[in-house]
Formats: C-alpha cells, structure tokens, sequence
C-alpha cells in the first residue's frame, strides 16, 4: 500500500469523524483483526477484533453525554495518520468535561490495523 493509498483512507476517515460519522468510518475502515490501545488501564485499555472494539465504543457512547465534538487532521507519515479530537463531554454521574486527545492509526491492506489513544 503506498503513501497515497494511505493519504486517502485517512483524508476520508477524518473526513467521516470530523461530520460525526464515527460509526460509518469503523464499519468501512476498520480491520477485522483491529486492535485498539487507551492509554488509561482498566477494562478497555486493549481490545482487540472489531465485535470487542464496536463494543467498546457503544460502552463509551451510552456512558457519556457529548455536547460538542471538533477534530483536527489527519497528519499522515508513512502507514500512520493521526487525528486529534477535542470533545466537550459528561460522564454519566461525572462533571461535564474537555478531553483533548490524539489518535493514532495504523493502516495496512487498506484497513485500520491499530489504533492508539494519547491523552
């Protein structure tokens, strides 16, 4: 896969992300065999397969209330892209919060292969 072929699944990824289509772009990305790594131990520090990282996903989602989302890139070098995201955010029974983080994306076969969370 060439860095073009890579410029483009990342140019569309973040283009998905950044119109809060998250959903879309897991079900055309990601890798069946994607593994996902937080950067915060617990439950869903690693998933690994795209049924457990959906399923993480949907835990997050129906624990938080977004009230905004904006996201920045994607900055692409070789197989990787990143993409950083601002998200203003309630935990259920938590305070209403700013999470900036970056993520990064490793791709391969024209698929999500990994992501990582930097916050």
């Amino acid at each position: 896969m060439g860095r073009q072929d890579v410029r483009g699944i990342a140019a569309d990824y973040a283009a998905l992300m950044a119109a809060g289509h998250m959903d879309q772009a897991a079900l055309k990305y990601w890798h069946e065999d994607i593994a996902t790594f937080e950067a915060v131990p617990g439950e869903h520090a690693e998933t690994r397969g795209r049924a457990e990282t959906a399923a993480k996903a949907e835990w997050w989602a129906a624990n938080h209330e977004i009230h905004g989302f904006r996201s920045e890139g994607p900055f692409v070098n070789g197989d990787s892209f990143l993409i950083v995201m601002d998200l203003d955010v309630t935990p259920n029974g938590g305070a209403r919060t700013h999470v900036r983080e970056i993520v990064g994306y490793k791709v391969a076969g024209g698929k999500v292969v990994e992501e990582r969370y930097y916050y």
